[in-house]
């Protein structure tokens, strides 16, 4: 182009140009340079050269893994001598110089998570994790068929074997069908866990992890500590391991805030997060990305993923042939190593339930529990023993969730009258029997059934139980009376300001009494007034968001119902106390699907 604007004669083109041409060449000349003085080929991935080691040096070291056999976790650990039966021996033994060490005078700098082998390094030395101090979270990168579950294995296994369950606990999210973590399921150190690929249970997950966060908050400034170590009992170290993360992230975008604000706190609330993935491109924002200082790569496709986590294309160079072969990228050095599987995860999770039982470690509380089911059949103990003292204080109704927890449900009868709405085979037949049979059993009732003749017309029938024992009866002081409860199915026309039914007037009685409990069943809340009418609802959704919250169900707790609810017979919300909260009713006694029937008295 110079020839030709010369030849032309186009001196202001040239004038243009030239200044371009000389930095290029100057580029050019320095770029030689350079190479020269290094002895070395330019970086094919475009990433500066490392400067802990050249590349020649660490292919060197690469092959050499290459040529050793994979040592096991049990190898590594010291455990490869003992017989499968007395692995628990020698984890209680670690356990307890564990406690004592965190209980001895240098307890105030916190249980230490260092040094945990997970592999094997050049020479055969073992390559240990510290991840409070290189961390304190973690991002693990590896291809299909790079070893990354396996070392996921190892990595938690090592640190189970290392510290009890009243030092660290774990919560494993897995959106690939639970392969990764399901050996680590019995684990005692296990608080939570996340392998059936349902996003409601997931949800589940990362809400419980926010209401953890926030607890450790205020322990931390209720105590006036900088930290969770600093409290005068540390709760355990809680370690979120989440596998196919990017799954999560494209599911459940709305709930990365939640990880955001682990990454952002965990280091002072004891609390950590390893989110492992296949490609690390952009899965990771930069508000997480600031708090993540450790990078593990094993094998992935291409140098620039590599270069994501490592600054370097090496791990993309890492053979195929050759699992569990990667790096660890602390911030200051790439130290690449061989992960040491576990011979059997399976013995070793024993050996740690075993040792957890033997030192009296109590059951770890776990932090959420799964969604509610679709059947829940009543257990027999709430149907014999559960109200002995006072028989009519409450009845067993089902299991209530309170968005992280799944918790039995007691419908207390002191609270005031109980208003059932719902459509056709929801199930509001069915909660009356399950009352009314329970109340059937226990002393001191006046029970009125009221329910719909075929032909039209409401038909009546009291039953009056046994009378409770009282001292007043051993002194000659006549029993008190009954109490009156009232049960009435299809109630919508007696609760209509015209109905002309005979009962219509004893119904209203009851309804306004407060000596008397009335549970009565309507297919809509047309004529229903809250509270003059009751003070407890139980509200069947519909699936129309208008019409739910037209009859009372807020719209926080419409979020937490998925699309299916609103056909689950016996799944419904329950208004009290200002709270509302999705239930799932119990099936009747009799075993028969929760549904709409004919009451019988």
């Amino acid at each position: 182009m110079l020839l030709f604007m010369l030849a032309e004669r186009r001196w202001m083109f040239i004038g243009l140009i030239v200044p371009g041409l000389i930095g290029c060449l100057a580029s050019a000349i320095g770029a030689v340079s350079a190479r020269r003085r290094d002895g070395r080929p330019p970086d094919p991935s475009g990433t500066a050269p490392s400067t802990d080691m050249d590349s020649h040096e660490r292919e060197r070291e690469r092959q050499a893994l290459y040529a050793e056999d994979a040592i096991s976790l049990e190898h590594l650990l010291g455990l490869a001598t003992y017989d499968a039966g007395d692995i628990w021996r020698v984890v209680s033994r670690r356990w307890d110089r564990t406690m004592e060490t965190r209980s001895g005078p240098g307890r105030g700098s916190g249980p230490s998570l260092h040094e945990i082998p997970v592999g094997i390094g050049p020479g055969g030395r073992p390559t240990a994790i510290d991840l409070p101090r290189s961390g304190p979270h973690a991002l693990v990168a590896g291809t299909t068929g790079s070893g990354k579950s396996v070392f996921l294995q190892s990595w938690c296994l090592a640190l189970a074997l290392r510290f009890p369950p009243s030092m660290v606990n774990f919560v494993f999210l897995d959106f690939k069908g639970g392969a990764a973590f399901q050996p680590l399921h019995r684990l005692p150190h296990t608080v939570g866990f996340v392998s059936d690929l349902s996003l409601d249970h997931a949800v589940r997950a990362l809400r419980s992890i926010e209401l953890e966060l926030k607890r450790r908050e205020h322990l931390v400034a209720m105590h006036h500590a900088a930290d969770t170590d600093g409290l005068p009992e540390p709760p355990p170290r809680l370690i979120v391991v989440i596998d196919e993360f990017h799954a999560l992230r494209q599911q459940l975008p709305d709930y990365m805030t939640q990880l955001v604000a682990l990454a952002s706190l965990g280091r002072s609330l004891g609390m950590h997060l390893i989110a492992c993935t296949q490609n690390p491109m952009g899965q990771v924002g930069n508000d997480m990305k600031a708090n993540i200082g450790l990078n593990i790569c094993l094998r992935v496709r291409d140098s620039l993923q590599s270069s994501e986590l490592l600054g370097t294309a090496d791990a993309a160079s890492i053979s195929p042939g050759h699992p569990g072969v990667g790096y660890v990228h602390d911030g200051e050095a790439r130290t690449v190593f061989r992960c040491s599987p576990p011979r059997s995860a399976t013995t070793l999770t024993t050996g740690c339930v075993r040792a957890a039982r033997f030192l009296g470690q109590s059951a770890v509380e776990p932090l959420f529990s799964p969604p509610l089911p679709r059947h829940a059949p009543i257990p027999a103990a709430d149907m014999t023993d559960r109200h002995v003292r006072d028989p009519l204080d409450a009845v067993p109704l089902g299991l209530m969730d309170s968005g992280v927890r799944t918790l039995p449900l007691e419908l207390s009868l002191h609270l005031g009258n109980v208003a059932i709405v719902g459509a056709v085979g929801r199930g509001k037949t069915s909660i009356l029997r399950l009352i009314g049979d329970q109340l059937r059993s226990r002393m001191g009732a006046e029970i009125t059934w009221v329910v719909r003749m075929p032909g039209g017309g409401y038909r009546k029938n009291t039953t009056v139980t046994a009378a409770r024992p009282s001292d007043a009866m051993t002194a000659g002081v006549p029993p008190a009376a009954p109490r009156r409860i009232w049960l009435v199915d299809d109630a919508d026309d007696l609760l209509d300001p015209l109905c002309d039914d005979p009962l219509h007037a004893d119904f209203m009685e009851a309804v306004g009494s407060p000596r008397c409990l009335t549970v009565f069943a309507l297919g809509s809340s047309r004529h229903l007034r809250f509270p003059e009418h009751c003070a407890v609802r139980i509200v069947f959704p519909t699936g129309d968001r208008t019409a739910d919250m037209m009859a009372g169900i807020p719209s926080s707790t419409l979020s937490m119902l998925g699309v299916d609810d609103a056909s689950i017979p016996g799944r419904a919300v329950m208004l009290a106390h200002s709270r509302a909260f999705p239930i799932q009713c119990y099936a009747p006694p009799d075993g028969d699907p929760v549904g709409d029937g004919e009451i019988t008295s």
